[in-house]
């Protein structure tokens, strides 16, 4: 049976791969696009072709993990993911050009006479493509998966001498977790289409980002993929939100690159107040209060942090959504807040790829937040 669960875990190692260089040819188009060097009627055949690809190629994946529900999961986490990416693997092989959002703006463009300039000169262009690029959320979420393995050999926080009651706090969270974002990728069919687009973009990122927290404070060798893509700019985006908040992460970042002993304090509280004021100003006290008026809601008449995360999902009707950001809102914070307070693990011997990993992994959580306020 080892052998066995070996060679599935191998196989979807092998799949994400080719499935990241299905990724890394819509980034080419991408860039023909923006650089106007390629027609119209090309584009549409380039990514046909690549679409047609990708089915071919999604079909070996969901044989691959068809075979991996029968063996016996390593870990429930293990089942709940091989469940994720049984039905993206799914949703994504059933998407086609055909009907695409981009198929219309080809149509649109085409029927215009207009020039690729016209196109490539929209800022939406960019975020339009990187949407419907449905093989990078699979591609994350893949990784993930075989990721989990490794990370789950060994308690949680084994790099920092985290004690046992925190590894415990810190494996069930993740845990958590992991059971929201298979409930909310397996509601897909249940939620409104046009928020499919968000559920599926950054729920598979947001889960990845916590992944690399965890790898980085618990195993020797954490794993990096430079074909993941990047998030936008977090600094844009509060600044556009509320430039002031950009002195907290300009605080974490400063407090990381010092050779101050004490960083490891400075770096957390920064990033914990960032996400304490974020939340604050996507969900101000009076707003709150004019949306519910529910007792539970509150703690000495003013909201909880439950109710400003519900308050932030008002625009999706998806209750899975609204629980897999309050799960990864807690795991996210669960690593900060002891560190913050000085207990559970040694802070000295947090190195600084960890406090990278930490810092990065709030700023994807802000931005993630500042997504679902507007519902985006």
């Amino acid at each position: 049976m080892a052998h066995a669960m070996d060679d599935a875990i191998r196989a979807i190692q092998k799949q994400a791969a080719l499935i990241s260089q299905s990724t890394a040819a819509y980034n080419r188009v991408l860039a023909d696009l923006t650089k106007s060097t390629s027609a119209i009627t090309s584009l549409q055949d380039s990514l046909a072709k690549h679409f047609q690809r990708d089915r071919e190629l999604f079909g070996a994946t969901s044989a691959i993990l068809s075979q991996a529900r029968l063996l016996s999961a390593v870990t429930s986490n293990f089942d709940d993911l091989t469940r994720v990416n049984t039905k993206l693997t799914s949703i994504v092989s059933a998407a086609s050009i055909a009907d695409s959002s981009l198929s219309k703006v080809f149509a649109d463009h085409n029927a215009m006479r207009s020039s690729i300039e016209a196109i490539a000169a929209q800022s939406s262009v960019s975020h339009l493509l990187s949407s419907l690029d449905t093989t990078r959320l699979l591609h994350t979420s893949l990784h993930s998966q075989f990721r989990l393995l490794q990370l789950e050999a060994v308690p949680f926080g084994n790099k920092i001498d985290a004690s046992a009651l925190f590894a415990n706090d810190l494996t069930a969270r993740f845990g958590k977790l992991t059971r929201s974002y298979r409930d909310l990728i397996e509601c897909i069919p249940t939620i409104p289409e046009a928020q499919i687009p968000f559920v599926t973009t950054h729920a598979p990122f947001e889960y990845s980002r916590e992944l690399d927290v965890l790898e980085q404070i618990s195993v020797d060798a954490a794993y990096e993929d430079e074909d993941i893509a990047e998030l936008p700019s977090i600094d844009d985006e509060l600044a556009a939100f509320d430039d002031r908040l950009l002195i907290l992460i300009e605080g974490a970042r400063h407090s990381l690159a010092s050779d101050n002993p004490d960083r490891s304090r400075h770096v957390t509280t920064s990033v914990r107040e960032l996400f304490t004021q974020l939340i604050h100003r996507l969900a101000p006290d009076n707003e709150v209060k004019a949306w519910s008026t529910d007792g539970e809601h509150y703690h000495d008449n003013r909201p909880t942090r439950r109710a400003r995360l519900l308050y932030i999902c008002r625009n999706f009707a998806c209750d899975p959504l609204t629980k897999f950001v309050e799960n990864d809102v807690k795991a996210a914070l669960t690593l900060v807040e002891s560190l913050n307070a000085g207990t559970h693990v040694v802070e000295s011997k947090l190195t600084t790829s960890q406090l990278e990993a930490i810092v990065y992994r709030m700023e994807s959580l802000a931005l993630f937040l500042l997504k679902v306020s507007k519902g985006e």
